[in-house]
Formats: structure tokens, C-alpha cells, sequence
């Protein structure tokens, strides 16, 4: 174990966090990339697919399509285009309203 792993681990656990410096996420917030990292993780799930097999259909590296996944990276409309067309889909990007409460 080198010293700086050593070190991490005897003083990782005495961070301390104050909750007033906490800030909530505004609730009309959303993570438009966690909903294509779940919507690319679900889609290659359903088609039985690893990564490494949908990088090879779409000529993406298995590493990108892992950060992808992981949310590393984002993806650019030509990488998600080319997913989707490796998974038998159509990518079809809309603007929306936002529900109103």
C-alpha cells in the first residue's frame, strides 16, 4: 500500500460535512444526462448487449460507452445517434414544456 493510500485511509473518515452548507437541488431540477445514462444502460440491458458489443456496432470505444454509462463523459447527438442506431432505434430529441404545479 503506498503512503498516500495509507494516508486517505486513516484521514477519509474524518471529513466532516456541516448541513447548513448542504444546498438541496431546486426541485424542478433534472439530470438530463443520468436520464440518458439510465435510457442507454436500460436499452443495451434489454437487448442482451455488453458494452463492449454495442461499441463495436456503433464504432465507439467500450471505454467510452463505460464512462458514458458511468457519467464520466457526456455524449455528443453523434454518439447518441450512433447508440441508437446500433440498438434498433431512432434518436429523436424534443423540446418540452415543464409541468407547471
Amino acid at each position: 500500500m503506498s503512503d498516500f493510500q495509507k494516508f486517505l485511509d486513516e484521514n477519509l473518515g474524518n471529513i466532516r460535512i456541516n448541513e447548513d452548507e448542504v444546498v438541496p437541488e431546486a426541485p424542478d431540477d433534472y439530470d438530463i444526462f443520468k436520464e440518458i445514462r439510465d435510457m442507454i444502460i436500460q436499452f443495451r440491458h434489454d437487448s442482451h448487449m455488453t458494452q463492449k458489443e454495442l461499441a463495436a456496432k456503433c464504432g465507439i470505444t467500450q471505454a467510452n460507452i463505460s464512462n458514458l454509462e458511468k457519467g464520466t463523459s457526456k455524449p455528443t447527438i453523434e454518439s447518441l445517434k450512433k447508440i441508437a442506431d446500433a440498438l434498433g432505434m431512432r434518436l429523436i430529441v424534443e423540446f418540452v414544456g415543464r409541468e407547471v404545479e
